[in-house]
């Protein structure tokens, strides 16, 4: 099974990504014409990789590919609905895409036992949990740790050169590779981390000239690499210590 799950997913990355042009992604939004086609070069690829056992499993090439013509019909409509989420977009097709893949593998095979198991273990689950600390709990509590010294900050009121939620990401960015950090050994890559994000902020500071602003990016700094390291270690000892092995 795992040898169709791959072929599958091949063709998922030929068509979505190697055989699909800019122009094609633009043009299929225009006229439905673009759209069957961009499906049919997946029904083709999906067909190829088949090849040899198409007889048998001709039905999985055709679910696979209505369900492509499905979720990116959606998808479509959605883009021109909600035209300034493309990322999140992109996402939600890309995780669709997937899904099908492997529901059509379920239809055929059935649920094993054994994924209920791997999905609901203590492994996965404190992998699970130490993802959404990280990137979900974690902004929200240090933005609630902030909110003490909002009146104080009047240069966050202040138009700011910068992208929209940068920061944000940022944050989320070098916590994830903290606690990535943690759990392959590679401590010093936290000290390069901080390190390299100094470099980037000096410049920051120095135009500022703000003491409050200096401190506010040295705490906000240290606060987020103090939760990222806690994560990282709590993690670890879950994984040591809450993880049931299966003989």
């Amino acid at each position: 099974m795992s040898i169709i799950f791959l072929k599958l997913l091949l063709a998922h990355l030929l068509g979505d990504f190697v055989f699909q042009p800019n122009r094609l992604v633009q043009m299929r939004k225009e006229k439905i014409g673009f759209l069957l086609l961009h499906v049919a070069i997946h029904g083709l690829l999906l067909s190829l990789l088949f090849c040899t056992t198409l007889s048998t499993q001709w039905h999985i090439v055709l679910f696979v590919t209505f369900a492509h013509l499905l979720i990116d019909s959606v998808k479509i409509y959605l883009e021109k609905k909600w035209p300034l989420q493309p990322f999140v977009l992109f996402i939600f097709d890309q995780i669709l895409h997937v899904a099908s893949i492997i529901a059509a593998l379920v239809l055929v095979y059935g649920w094993s036992e054994a994924w209920t198991q791997a999905l609901f273990s203590s492994t996965s689950l404190c992998y699970l949990i130490a993802f959404l600390l990280t990137a979900f709990v974690s902004p929200i509590a240090l933005r609630v740790f902030f909110s003490k010294w909002t009146s104080q900050t009047e240069f966050l009121s202040k138009p700011q050169d910068s992208l929209t939620d940068a920061g944000l990401l940022i944050g989320i960015m070098e916590r994830l590779l903290i606690v990535l950090f943690v759990q392959i050994g590679f401590l010093s890559g936290i000290g390069f981390l901080l390190g390299a994000k100094s470099i980037f902020r000096f410049g920051d500071l120095t135009k500022a000239r703000d003491t409050k602003f200096t401190e506010y990016i040295l705490i906000g700094t240290f606060a987020s690499f103090i939760v990222g390291i806690l994560i990282g270690y709590a993690l670890k000892f879950g994984l040591k210590y809450l993880t049931i092995s299966v003989n």
